[in-house]
């Protein structure tokens, strides 16, 4: 049995969306400088291959 919804449902008293691109996570940019570190898939911090001294 498939069961189908539209792309808004009633919450909580809320009307909440299903669309794909409001789930997903969306990085906010805090700053323009390009970081020393950064986080990879797995959470470990590594050495941003983008970042130099100059």
């Amino acid at each position: 049995m498939k069961i189908t919804l539209s792309g808004k449902i009633l919450r909580d008293d809320k009307i909440t969306s299903l669309d794909e691109d409001q789930t997903k996570d969306k990085h906010k940019i805090i700053s323009d400088t390009i970081p020393k570190f950064i986080q990879d898939h797995k959470g470990t911090w590594i050495k941003n291959p983008e970042w130099s001294d100059n």
